[in-house]
Parts: structure tokens; C-alpha cells; sequence
């Protein structure tokens, strides 16, 4: 009983901290009052976990030694995986939607279409290629844990 507990306070408080990172991105990003909100609840249950895990330790200490991190370590990398393979999904989404909208090409003296600058931003260029090592690492973790079992 004490065991599933402290596995799923463990998931989330991960998840938790996951979306904390979401909001803490957005209020920067975007300045609203709802990604300040989100930021501030997410402390607060950041916080509020960590203390349940906490007493749960205290309670029985011997709750960390019969936790293996095998599985969870085998979901979170799923997960990220899952999560930055839908991001990069979205972002290429994007540009191949602003590739053609005829806004943002003209034609060149050959005929050939010349994409402005608008068409990919800097951002998304950067989310893009930096993200990229931690998928290939949560990925080949993932894939070679799915295969070997």
C-alpha cells in the first residue's frame, strides 16, 4: 500500500514539475495573468507533494530500498520522448502550413519559389535543434528498454 503510494507521488510530482516548466515557458513568453496563476499553483503542489513524499519516507524508510527506479525511469523517458516527437511534429506542422501560404514566397527570375524569412522562426528553429539530443537520448533509453524486455 505504502509502496504504490510513494510511486505515485513520485509520477506526480514528476508530471507536476513537467507542467510547472510549461507555465514558467509561457509566463515568459506570453505575460498573462493565467500562466501566472498556473505557475504559482504548480509551486504550491510542487510543494505539497515533496512533503507528502517526505512523510511517506519518514513513516517507513525502508520504502526507498524496496523502490525500484527501473520502471519509472522506463515510463518518464517514454513520455519525454512521447512528448518531444508531438513537438516536433507540431513546429514542422507549422512551417509546412506557413510554406504555403503564398504570403510568405515570392517567385524568383527562374520560376522557382523563394521562401522569406517568416516562414520558419527563430524560435521554433531553436526548439527544434535544441531539443533534438534529448530526444535522441529519451528515445534510444525508451526503445531499448521496450525491446529488451
Amino acid at each position: 500500500m505504502i509502496d504504490s503510494l510513494f510511486l505515485w507521488l513520485l509520477i506526480d510530482l514528476q508530471i507536476s514539475v513537467f507542467i510547472h516548466i510549461l507555465f514558467i515557458v509561457s509566463y515568459i513568453s506570453e505575460k498573462s495573468n493565467f500562466s501566472f496563476r498556473g505557475f504559482l499553483l504548480t509551486t504550491v503542489t510542487n510543494f505539497a507533494i515533496g512533503m507528502g513524499i517526505l512523510i511517506v519516507m519518514m513513516q517507513d524508510p525502508d520504502v526507498i530500498r524496496r523502490f525500484s527506479l527501473g520502471p519509472v525511469l522506463f515510463i518518464e523517458s517514454g513520455v519525454v520522448f512521447s512528448l518531444l516527437i508531438f513537438l516536433k511534429v507540431i513546429i514542422t506542422v507549422r512551417i509546412f502550413r506557413r510554406m504555403k501560404n503564398p504570403e510568405n514566397w515570392d517567385i524568383s527570375f527562374f520560376g522557382k519559389r523563394v521562401y522569406k524569412q517568416d516562414v520558419v522562426k527563430k524560435g521554433e528553429l531553436a526548439t527544434y535543434f535544441l531539443t533534438l539530443p534529448f530526444t535522441l537520448m529519451s528515445g534510444a533509453y525508451f526503445l531499448v528498454n521496450l525491446f529488451s524486455s
